[in-house]
C-alpha cells in the first residue's frame, strides 16, 4: 500500500516520520522528536547512540525542492543543526529528489564534513 504523501498534510507526515524513526531506533537509541515552537535549532528528531548524534531534518516538499525559498530552508537548517555536532544528517522529505536537487543536499557537506543522507519517497529509500 503506498502512502499519498501530497494528501496527508505536514503535521501527519511528522507524525508518521516521527514513528517510524522510532520503530527503527527505540531499542537502541534514544529518540527525541523536537517541538519547533520557538526554533528547534535544526533539529526535527534526534536519536542518541552513546556520543553519537544522528539529527532528521524533516520537510514536508511533496513536490520536490524546486520551490521558492526552500533550498535557501534546508540550508538553514543543516547549518543551525551542525550546531549539535552530529554525525549524521539526515533529510527526509516525501518525494523523489532530481539529479540536481540530490547533488544540492549532497553539496552542503562544503559547509561541514559531515556524513549526510537523504530518506525519500522511494520506498523510504535512504540515499547516500
Amino acid at each position: 500500500m503506498a502512502i499519498e504523501w501530497e494528501r496527508v498534510g505536514q503535521a501527519r507526515f511528522d507524525r508518521i516520520v516521527e514513528a517510524l524513526i522510532h520503530r527503527l531506533y527505540d531499542a537502541t537509541a534514544t529518540v527525541r522528536a523536537v517541538n519547533g515552537r520557538g526554533g528547534d535549532g535544526g533539529i526535527d528528531i534526534d536519536v542518541r547512540q552513546g556520543e553519537r548524534l544522528r539529527i532528521y531534518q524533516l520537510k514536508y516538499y511533496p513536490d520536490g525542492l524546486q520551490g521558492r525559498g526552500r533550498r535557501p530552508s534546508i540550508k538553514k537548517s543543516f547549518e543551525r543543526a551542525m550546531d549539535h555536532d552530529p554525525h549524521e544528517w539526515i533529510l527526509v522529505v516525501p518525494c523523489t529528489l532530481t539529479p540536481g536537487e540530490q547533488d544540492f543536499v549532497e553539496g552542503l557537506t562544503e559547509i561541514r564534513n559531515v556524513q549526510i543522507k537523504v530518506m525519500n519517497r522511494s520506498a523510504g529509500q535512504v540515499v547516500e
